[in-house]
Parts: C-alpha cells; sequence; structure tokens
C-alpha cells in the first residue's frame, strides 16, 4: 500500500488556536493501585484503553500478590516506549504498530511478551459535519498518530475501499490533540480512542462515523494486538515478577471477566475516575471493555506457538516498509518472545 499523494504536517502548525476544544490528557501521570506486600515492584507505563486496565484490576483485585504495580499513563505508545527506553518504566501496555518502527531503528532489544488483546474492531475513523463517507475526505486534512495502529487502521480502511491514492493531508498528533482539533474545525477527520471518541459526537452534532472496524468482516479486518513489551534486559532481570503478572492477567483477569463482567465493568469506572475520566459510565464502558478479544491462559499459548501473533506483526510491517514509515523489516523473531507464556 502507498500513500503518494499523502502530505503531512506538523502537530504544531494545526494545534496553533484550536487544540483547546477538548479534554487534554497529561503524560504521564502516576498511580499506585491496591497495595500489597509484594515482594517486587514493577513500574508499568499504560494507555487509558481497557484491555490495558486489565493490568491495572490484577493489582487492584490482588491477583499477583508477589507483586506491586506502580502505573504510568501515557496518551498512546511512541511516548510510552521513550519512557521505557529512558528507565522510567519497566513494561508498557501498547499498540502493536509502534514498536515495529522502534525495533526497525534498533532502539533497543524491545520484546512482546504477552498480548492484553485483539483491539481491531474498536478502530474507527470519525469526520466532521457534511462528510458521509471516507471518499469525502479527498483533500482534507485527518489527524492521526503517525506509525501507529490508529495510522494503519486508516491505511488498511483506505485500501479496502480502493482509495489509497487519494490526496489528502495525514497531521501527526496524539489522539486527545486530535479530538480537540477536530471539535474545532482544526482538522476534517480523525481516528479517536475507543475511550473517549462519544465526547466527539457529544460536541460535535452531526459528525459522522466514516468507518468502523466492527462493520468490517472479519477476514477482510486488519489484526491490531495490543501488546505487553519490555525490553530483554529487563525481562531477564524481573522474569519472575512479569510471569506472575501475565500469569494472573490470563487466568484471573480474564477469568473474571468472562465470569463476572458486570464487576470488571465496575471496577473499570474506577480505574477510568483515576486517570481523569471521572464522568464515565458502565453504559459508556461496557461495549468497549468487551469490544476487544482476550486470550485466557490456554489461549495466548496458542497465539504463540502458531506464530499467529508473529503473523499480525508480518502484515503491519509490510504495511509501514510500503509507506516509507520504516526503513526495514524488523526482526519479528526476536520481537516476539515466549520467555513468559512459554511457562504459563
Amino acid at each position: 500500500m502507498t500513500n503518494s499523494k499523502t502530505s503531512y504536517m506538523s502537530r504544531r502548525t494545526i494545534l496553533k488556536g484550536g487544540a483547546t476544544a477538548g479534554i487534554a490528557l497529561a503524560a504521564p501521570s502516576f498511580f499506585v493501585g491496591k497495595a500489597h506486600a509484594g515482594v517486587e515492584k514493577l513500574k508499568i507505563g499504560i494507555i487509558p484503553a481497557y484491555s490495558f486496565g486489565i493490568y491495572w484490576l490484577v493489582q487492584d483485585q490482588g491477583f499477583a500478590p508477589g507483586v506491586e504495580m506502580e502505573f504510568s499513563v501515557f496518551p498512546s505508545g511512541p511516548p510510552a516506549i521513550e519512557a521505557m527506553v529512558g528507565g522510567s518504566v519497566d513494561a508498557i501496555t501498547v499498540g502493536s504498530v509502534p514498536p515495529l518502527a522502534a525495533m526497525a531503528r534498533n532502539v533497543a532489544d524491545f520484546r512482546e511478551i504477552s498480548i492484553c488483546g485483539d483491539a481491531s474492531g474498536l478502530f474507527t475513523i470519525v469526520g466532521k459535519p457534511g462528510l458521509s463517507q471516507l471518499s469525502d475526505l479527498e483533500g482534507m486534512r485527518i489527524a492521526v498518530t503517525s506509525g501507529s495502529n490508529f495510522d494503519f487502521f486508516l491505511g488498511v480502511a483506505l485500501e479496502q475501499a480502493g482509495l489509497s491514492d487519494m490526496p489528502l493531508t495525514r497531521i501527526n498528533m496524539e489522539p486527545i490533540d486530535a479530538q480537540a482539533a477536530l471539535i474545532a474545525g482544526a482538522v476534517d477527520a480523525t481516528v479517536p480512542l475507543a475511550t473517549s471518541r462519544q465526547l466527539i459526537f457529544d460536541k460535535l452534532p452531526g459528525a459522522s462515523m466514516l468507518a468502523d472496524g466492527a462493520a468490517m468482516p472479519l477476514d477482510a479486518r486488519p489484526s491490531i494486538m495490543d501488546v505487553f513489551m519490555t525490553t530483554q534486559q529487563t525481562l531477564d532481570a524481573k522474569e519472575e515478577a512479569l510471569k506472575e503478572v501475565v500469569a494472573a492477567f490470563h487466568n484471573q483477569g480474564v477469568g473474571m471477566l468472562r465470569d463476572d463482567n458486570a464487576a470488571v465493568v465496575e471496577r473499570m469506572i474506577a480505574w477510568q475516575s483515576s486517570v481523569g475520566r471521572a464522568g464515565v459510565t458502565a453504559p459508556e464502558i461496557e461495549p468497549l471493555l468487551n469490544g476487544y478479544f482476550y486470550f485466557n491462559t490456554e489461549e495466548i499459548k496458542d497465539v504463540y506457538a502458531t506464530g499467529a501473533l508473529t503473523n499480525a506483526l508480518k502484515v503491519q510491517s509490510e504495511y509501514l516498509v510500503a509507506n516509507g514509515k520504516i526503513p526495514s523489516m524488523p526482526d519479528l523473531d526476536a520481537l516476539v518472545s515466549d520467555q513468559i507464556v512459554a511457562q504459563l
């Protein structure tokens, strides 16, 4: 896929005079879940998407009593990766695309040690009032985080609609800033965070859903995994702690999701309140929380054993290379590590 007619503008250029219409998410902010007598601490960088919130649930419910997690909240993957490289956090929850760009540039020895969920059904493209289909974006400005899962979804949606070469301007922005820019009228469309896109429709009556991942046929839907990632150095140094929290995620965390979903929804209200979204309600959370596919212990072991994650990353990497977003294919055999999952 190529986008030879796509031009790019900077976040700073487009934010002039318009971005204050939305709600800013400070990055990073810090919080610690329910205190436990942990034998080891883990510093976790987390993005406020519900699949990632299950790690907060693990801490909240005491599912990993041998570990105390301290969470730092980031608005998207790239700054979370920077923090991990800088040593501010030990591991991060992140969409699968940003690590590919970092791995291709040999930033660090990254390892994707587990999957939080398959998020492909939660991605959308939202346009300003008056737009009704993707072809209406011709010559317009769309705000999207460059080299991210959002960017990948946009490219796939345009390709499936036969619009890969349609001229438009991609503007590199963090999701919350992009949402604010759309509400302010500074851009024409965006690929928003699922957790906050309702604000667009609340603030901008007549805004339109131009593409919806949940409406795509399953065999055509891009596989977009949310992953749990660290570096090889941290994996070796904190293997037991990482194994305990990953095991708890896929066993007790996913088990609680399936067996007592309403209780998890209520705890997600508390989690979202802790990251600055105090007004969120159960009816808003439930479809987003359950829009992911979560893997229990046996399922995550099968994903790694069959190479499903590696295959999904290969498709994404080929897209990034074809569109000039990364210089070459990353070493996926090194990136996808079963060092933890094989022990579950």
